[in-house]
């Protein structure tokens, strides 16, 4: 008897849950759909979004799945049908082939919703000197696909050292995972966003990149087909005050058009 009332108990405590989250969802204005709206987001944005995300489902009551990996994986995965109903690049490009090749899965236009900046993170300060930290093992992006790898790339040319120094990286799948070797020891240092070197208490800032070195690293993100109201949604939010203040909080430049260039 105990075992059936605490099923029964369990059960009218889902069933409030779920009328309560549809009354939050229809007092927002905000219809749901059918499931989970499904995020992809750059590495980079793991947490900032995974808060927002969270923040989201609590003021409208619509549920939010938060996928990331490496922004040229994920619009891979999306070219091939992956369920997404938006899309958050750390780069324009990414963007762009998606658009080009396939262009049925893009719902809406494309907004630049953050910036960054571009840093060495290190255990160790004592040199500034950007050769000499890149003297030894150092891990980075792919610069073949993954966008901090493109931009860390184009710096280090920018500055004539690429030839010297490439020979001794580590071209890692994502941002994330380019920051957790330095972390462990695996490398001396890691060419990683200025976001990414706040999130590891292990690591300090040895250097950072000028912005002209490198192509503006501007985060855009789309409305997938998918999407549908609630994926609007999400991305109005985070383009506007909340989320704004939200990205802020972990170090990301605002968002908008200007600046472009």
């Amino acid at each position: 008897m105990t075992s059936l009332t605490a099923l029964r108990r369990g059960a009218l405590a889902a069933f409030a849950a779920l009328t309560l989250s549809a009354a939050t969802a229809q007092a927002a204005g905000t219809d749901c759909g059918d499931g989970p709206l499904i995020v992809f987001a750059a590495a980079s944005m793991t947490d900032a979004v995974g808060e927002f995300a969270d923040a989201f489902t609590s003021d409208t009551g619509c549920p939010v799945s938060v996928s990331v990996a490496s922004s040229s994986t994920l619009a891979r995965q999306i070219a091939e049908g992956a369920p997404a109903g938006v899309y958050i690049s750390a780069n324009r490009s990414w963007v762009e082939w998606l658009g080009e090749n396939a262009p049925e899965r893009l719902a809406g236009e494309p907004m630049v919703i953050a910036r960054n900046g571009l840093v060495v993170a290190s255990k160790s300060t004592d040199s500034a000197d950007i050769a000499d930290l890149l003297s030894s093992r150092f891990a980075m992006g792919d610069p073949t696909n993954v966008p901090a790898g493109i931009y860390a790339k184009a710096a280090l040319e920018t500055l004539g050292i690429w030839d010297a120094v490439s020979a001794n990286a580590a071209f890692a799948e994502n941002v994330r995972v380019a920051l957790a070797m330095a972390a462990r020891g695996e490398v001396g240092a890691a060419i990683v966003y200025s976001t990414d070197a706040r999130m590891q208490p292990d690591l300090a800032v040895a250097y950072r990149f000028d912005p002209a070195s490198h192509p503006e690293i501007a985060y855009e993100a789309v409305l997938l087909t998918g999407g549908g109201e609630v994926g609007q949604a999400f991305l109005d939010r985070l383009n506007a005050s909340e989320g704004q203040a939200i990205l802020a909080r972990y170090g990301f430049l605002p968002g908008g058009e200007a600046g472009q260039g």
